[in-house]
Parts: C-alpha cells; sequence; structure tokens
C-alpha cells in the first residue's frame, strides 16, 4: 500500500509540471512509467495507483479551470456532447486522464518485469 502512495505521488507532482506548460499533456504517461518502474510491486497495483494519480491531477485541474471561468466553457462542451452536464464533463476528464496514468504506469512496471527477466 506505500508504493501505491508513491506512485500516486510521483504522477500528481509530474502531473503538475505537465499543467504549468513546462512538459506536454501526454507527458504524464512518462511520468507513471517511471513510478511504475520505480515502486509498483505488481499489475493491479500499478495499473490502480497510476489510475488514481491521473484521476485526481486531471479532475482536480478541470474543475479548478471550471470554476475559475464560472463553468461556462464546460456547459457549452457539455452541449456539444448531447447535452452532457457540468459534473459528466469533469468525470469523463478524469477518467481520460486516470486512463494515461495507469496505463503508464502498468507499462513502466511491465517493462521492468521484461527487463529483469532477460
Amino acid at each position: 500500500m506505500k508504493h501505491t502512495f508513491w506512485i500516486i505521488g510521483w504522477l500528481l507532482v509530474g502531473g503538475i509540471l505537465c499543467q504549468v506548460g513546462w512538459l506536454p499533456w501526454w507527458a504524464i504517461a512518462g511520468v507513471g512509467a517511471m513510478g511504475g518502474w520505480l515502486w509498483a510491486k505488481g499489475n493491479s497495483q500499478s495499473f490502480w495507483g497510476g489510475f488514481l494519480g491521473g484521476f485526481l491531477l486531471w479532475l482536480l485541474f478541470a474543475l479548478l479551470r471550471d470554476v475559475a471561468n464560472g463553468g461556462i466553457l464546460s456547459a457549452r462542451v457539455g452541449a456539444l456532447f448531447l447535452g452532457l452536464p457540468r459534473w459528466g464533463l469533469l468525470g469523463v476528464t478524469g477518467l481520460l486522464g486516470g486512463l494515461l496514468g495507469g496505463l503508464g504506469t502498468l507499462t513502466g512496471y511491465r517493462a521492468r518485469v521484461w527487463w529483469h527477466r532477460r
């Protein structure tokens, strides 16, 4: 369980660097892969730790941006997706971030397993 918190923390710190514009949005997968290589102890732990870190990161930043502009942008984008409400759009954003973080972390863990088997 302690290693899962390391993965989540690693993703959050690396994700903050992505959000402030120093890294591109997809770099969170690379940050997750490094966390998976260093701390993950199994397939399930690596994926769910990365998923939770990516989900929280993207949901938090989407929520902060949504509150900053009064929800205008999320309401308009939600209308493009068949009337998806604001909270639904924020949930989809968090889900996409979670998948990116989880798959990146799982990739890092599986790469370490493959490397040590050679």
